[in-house]
């Protein structure tokens, strides 16, 4: 072979390796541009949403839509540790923000709904988050579910169906089929992403029992977190996000039960000391066990506590609790 031959050769060998060089590193320059951008947009979403968090942290009944770009965010709650990320390393803690929802929210508009737990004075704000792309399905009973079709936010996706009724797969992303004790669901629902949640209970707005998905009951406390179940993607999900209300339930009996103690310190009435003497009695039953197995005696000791605080009122020289 001439020599003219040979260096034709290696010239088109070394151009061959120069530009596999040159376009490997034009595809990571664009890769790390893609990623940086993609870190970019992530950083940017998790701040907008929790601005909304903390915003609607503030007024009891704030119903928001939230528009986004079409990702999917993912919640997690669990052994004590709650965030929220979009899976590519940006995530926000939330170890003390009350929310309740499914564990991947994905679509371009998430809608936010906010109540007030009070035990009987505000506890803390209970935020539900969902999407378009989930369906809530109740199941009448005739007794309950009216009356819960009514608690339930206007823009969720939600329709009422009779027991037997069969539940259409419309390809939606989440299905949560709610049910009461007495009147299960029977008919036909779609084969994946389906979630059910029964309902035990003689009143919505005090307390019951709740089970996820045919599991043991658990306790909800007040109608707030029974909506939290049926918003909270799962039993596990949704007793860890409880946690942090019982921890800020625990923390607020303390102060109230001090500022008890340092109000009677500076009054001579025996009626107001008697009432105090109830409230102080009523805060210490309930910090005793902040849990949810002792739901019904937190709800039934509250309520005398709003009944005391009402009757320091009525005496007027009697300075109020809450």
């Amino acid at each position: 072979m001439k020599k003219a031959q040979i260096a034709m050769q290696f010239n088109w060998i070394f151009v061959f390796i120069v530009g596999a060089v040159i376009l490997i590193f034009f595809l990571y320059i664009i890769k790390s541009q893609t990623k940086e951008a993609d870190t970019e947009l992530a950083a940017s979403i998790i701040k907008n949403l929790d601005t909304v968090v903390k915003s609607s942290e503030q007024k009891a009944g704030t119903l928001k839509l939230i528009k986004i770009p079409d990702v999917t965010i993912q919640f997690v709650c669990e052994d004590g540790v709650s965030f929220y990320d979009l899976g590519n390393g940006i995530r926000k803690d939330i170890p003390y923000d009350i929310i309740f929802s499914q564990s991947k929210l994905s679509g371009n508009q998430l809608i936010s709904w906010t109540q007030s737990w009070d035990l009987p004075f505000r506890i803390g704000f209970f935020q539900y988050l969902t999407t378009r792309k989930a369906q809530f399905i109740v199941v009448d009973d005739g007794q309950f579910a009216p009356e819960l079709l009514k608690i339930l936010p206007k823009n969720i996706t939600v329709k009422s169906i009779g027991p037997s009724d069969d539940i259409p797969d419309f390809n939606y992303d989440y299905y949560k089929i709610i049910e009461f004790s007495t009147h299960p669901h029977t008919g036909d629902k779609p084969a994946e992403n389906v979630h059910n949640i029964t309902i035990n209970t003689t009143d919505l707005k005090s307390h019951g029992e709740v089970s996820f998905d045919g599991a043991p009951a658990v306790k909800y406390l007040k109608e707030e977190a029974l909506l939290g179940a049926i918003f909270a993607e799962d039993e596990e999900f949704y007793k860890c996000t409880m946690d942090k209300a019982f921890d800020r339930l625990q923390t607020l009996m303390d102060l109230n039960y001090k500022r008890t103690l340092n109000i009677s310190r500076e009054i001579s009435d025996e009626r107001c000391l008697m009432l105090y003497g109830f409230i102080e009695e009523k805060i210490n039953e309930i910090t005793s066990n902040p849990t949810l197995e002792n739901s019904e005696s937190i709800y039934l000791h509250s309520k005398q506590i709003a009944r005391d605080n009402l009757n320091l009122i009525r005496s007027k020289n009697c300075p109020i609790i809450y």
